[in-house]
């Protein structure tokens, strides 16, 4: 009898705990069903685009990218609160195919007794003994760290070890460099590693052992610099596209750009230089991978601007599309979306060819806001002509692409892109520009270099995801904006042409597939 009643009251306090566990649970299960309620009805939220799936992506810089046993791995610096502490922490997506995502555990974290107190960016390399490894920023440490990983699906990375302390004040380098957004690289001809620490300047050095440095100085030649002398170098990615050495990078005024020149003897030395983004625009913090078929690819933070009068979902984190980066025969770099891009077209919508009379408009017959439209535009060469984007019936929304042949640019004019026009973002992409360069600080419009040769015709490949619009113009061309129209029928698609006759050809259009579960 007694053990009955004992083995009724234990039964009874396990229900209890029980029930307050599932409670617990409970409550969390719909906090979260909630949030992704919440983040599902937002009219901007991008569909096709890979999006932060937890936390806010505030920064959001692509990092520690890597093609490993088949898969594409893809780090991500995000946001989310700990013990009452913002930390930066890295995530980990994989994929088989650029566009389907599978979350992994965190690929980088923060644990008690770790020298930093968050992840910056880094990347990744493989060792002389063929094991990849991650150099990263260490927040709040002023070093550079690394950690490996041995496991056939790159979930457990371990070892965190400082390969780069920035100088205190005593010590003979002091001045000379910080530790900083580093890239890590082992030269199998030279056996030698290499490690570039971000800033300005950016500083050089290398190892026999990833444990003993040397400094070589600065990683470009101040005399051979092409951008201005106020620009960092953060967020450095160097790789080899053929025979020639690219360097990816931001500065934080200004965001991505490029050095393209030769690495030999401890040198790089430049011979072109071009940008990914312009003032405006939103381009930010690329990675860059090799794949098994020899691409490199790349990805980049595209930076929100969404303005204060529009209501917070409760996310933040948007990943520009996946682009192949080659090399022309000129060595001119070309931009391109990949192939598997082709997976998620539905709906393609042919249209036949059109002549516009000058200042005149064609609207498709095909509409959405989340598409890819492919056409090809023969212009003249006085004035601009392109395509509308998010085009309201009655003319009050509309973004313009365009291609302007006098100025010989590239143009995203997003001054009517939301009702409440004239719509004006920063020039600068996460830093203000020094005062000493007396630029004005907002724009209506992204303008990017770029010349059709003679002859050549405009060769528009445009994805629009709801805010985002990423425009590739004849494989060397490719400029990035975010937008924000606001009336619900914002959805049509239009060809304008300027004083001038244009020519559409092959004009279609397919709706793109969401690809974002979370």
């Amino acid at each position: 009898m007694r053990l009955s009643v004992i083995f009724l009251f234990l039964f009874g306090l396990l229900q209890g705990t029980s029930a307050q566990y599932d409670a617990g649970i409970d409550t969390l299960a719909k906090n979260s069903l909630e949030l992704r309620y919440l983040k599902h009805s937002d009219p901007h939220r991008p569909i096709y685009h890979f999006l932060c799936p937890d936390g806010y992506g505030q920064p959001f810089d692509p990092n520690g990218a890597i093609f490993w046993n088949g898969k594409y791995h893809l780090g991500y610096i995000y946001q989310t609160d700990r013990n009452g502490k913002w930390k930066h922490l890295w995530g980990h997506a994989v994929s088989t195919d650029l566009f389907h995502w599978t979350l992994y555990p965190d690929m980088l974290d923060v644990k008690t007794g770790d020298i930093e107190n968050g992840i910056f960016s880094g990347g990744t390399f493989i060792s002389r003994q063929g094991i990849p490894y991650i150099m990263y920023h260490g927040e709040g440490s002023a070093t550079n760290l690394i950690a490996h990983s041995t496991d056939r699906d790159l979930e457990n990375w371990i070892d965190k070890t400082p390969v780069l302390v920035t100088p205190k004040e005593g010590d003979p380098m002091f001045g000379k460099y910080v530790a900083w957004d580093p890239e890590g690289w082992y030269d199998k001809t030279a056996d030698t590693y290499y490690q570039i620490s971000g800033g300005n300047p950016a500083s050089f050095f290398k190892s026999g052992d990833l444990k003993t440095w040397q400094y070589l100085g600065d990683f470009i030649d101040p005399a051979e610099r092409r951008n201005n002398a106020f620009e960092d170098i953060s967020c450095p990615d160097f790789f080899k596209i053929g025979n020639k050495n690219v360097l990816l990078f931001i500065s934080h005024y200004m965001g991505a750009q490029y050095y393209i020149g030769t690495f030999a003897n401890d040198k790089f030395k430049i011979e072109k230089h071009g940008r990914m983004n312009w003032p405006g625009g939103t381009f930010f913090a690329p990675e860059q991978l090799i794949d098994d078929k020899g691409r490199n690819i790349i990805w980049s933070w595209i930076l929100e601007r969404k303005p204060a009068h529009l209501k917070n979902f409760g996310w933040s984190g948007i990943m520009s599309l996946p682009r192949v980066l080659s090399l022309s025969e000129d060595d001119e770099l070309q931009i391109n979306p990949p192939e598997e891009v082709k997976r998620i077209r539905i709906n393609e919508q042919k249209e036949k060819n059109q002549l516009l009379d000058p200042h005149s408009e064609y609207q498709l017959a095909a509409n959405g806001k989340y598409m890819e439209i492919q056409m090809e535009l023969m212009g003249g060469q006085k004035s601009p002509y392109g395509l509308k984007v998010f085009c309201s019936p009655d003319k009050r929304e509309e973004t313009l692409i365009q291609y302007d042949p006098v100025a010989e640019e590239l143009i995203i004019d997003f001054r009517k892109s939301s009702v409440h026009a004239p719509v004006e973002f920063p020039q600068y992409c996460m830093t203000y520009y020094p005062p000493e360069t007396d630029v004005e600080g907002i724009v209506s419009e992204q303008r990017a270099s770029f010349k059709l040769q003679k002859g050549e015709n405009l060769q528009l490949d445009v994805f629009i995801d709801r805010s985002v619009i990423e425009v590739f113009a004849n494989g060397r061309q490719c400029v990035t904006q975010v937008v924000y129209p606001e009336l619900p029928e914002s959805d049509g698609i239009v060809i304008f042409s300027g004083s001038e006759t244009v020519h559409a050809k092959n004009i279609t259009t397919w709706e793109m597939s969401a690809t974002n579960p979370y």
